[in-house]
């Protein structure tokens, strides 16, 4: 049996600093870091790489 988790849509601001969360537009999860950047931590991200997001930006987290 698989089972899958539900990704509930929330905006960036919204996301908590440290929490990992999905960004539809790469497909892939990103970690948190201050009100404005997250690392990837999927895919050919390692979590070093910082990439800015916009507080509007709707993201996705497990739920």
């Amino acid at each position: 049996m698989t089972v899958r988790s539900t990704l509930h849509r929330i905006k960036f601001s919204d996301v908590a600093l440290g929490q990992r969360f999905f960004d539809p537009i790469s497909a892939e999860y990103f970690m948190k870091l201050s009100d404005t950047m997250a690392a990837m931590v999927t895919g050919i991200g390692d979590g070093t790489v910082p990439d800015e997001f916009e507080a509007d930006d709707i993201v996705g987290i497990d739920q």
